[in-house]
């Protein structure tokens, strides 16, 4: 889970996490999933900043969200639904090649060889995410608060290291946890 120290008090921040724990079938959130994201937004909540939730169109990142909105901000409010972090995701250059390749491949070893250069047919360079992800999160955030976006592993993983603030190495199974990610201040 995400190291939540790093939040200051004021300033335009900006949290972008993996989702919660899944089920085995990969549909939706394992009972454990559900538990650390209210866990997570307990969290969040002592911050006693405003927060706004962002997520991917993926079911599991929806359910993350919802848990985490609905305990921060009350189940009368909602979240805000965004293709750029998911469906496919930002990094994603042509639906069809990524499709290709994680069918065959985890998607952490999709990101290892991305990092070398690879699937340049298929994915965004760091340098092209940056310049779209950066504008992404200025048009989203609050005047002093708190914008936290849900996605999937991959999205997670390739704007962390396009914006040069997380580099996952899977060696030993370094990938991002659930509910793991980077904090950025803007």
């Amino acid at each position: 889970m995400i190291n939540l120290n790093q939040v200051q008090n004021s300033g335009n921040t900006c949290i972008f996490i993996r989702l919660g724990e899944k089920n085995l079938n990969g549909y939706d959130l394992s009972s454990e999933g559900k538990k650390q994201s209210l866990g997570l937004a307990e969290k969040l909540c002592l911050l006693n900043r405003q927060i706004k939730v962002f997520s991917s169109p993926e079911q599991r990142c929806i359910e993350t969200a919802t848990i985490i909105n609905n305990r921060i901000n009350g189940e009368s409010s909602n979240i805000l639904i965004s293709n750029t972090l998911g469906k496919p995701g930002i990094q994603v250059k042509n639906e069809i090649e990524y499709a290709k390749l994680t069918d065959n491949l985890r998607c952490r070893d999709v990101f290892s060889e991305w990092k070398k250069g690879k699937y340049s047919e298929a994915m965004y360079r760091p340098e092209t995410i940056k310049e779209k992800i950066l504008p992404f999160f200025e048009s989203t955030l609050l005047g002093d608060g708190i914008a936290v976006y849900i996605s999937q592993s991959g999205t997670v993983a390739c704007t962390g290291y396009a914006l040069n603030l997380i580099d996952y190495n899977n060696v030993n199974d370094d990938w991002v946890n659930y509910l793991d990610g980077y904090i950025l201040r803007l």
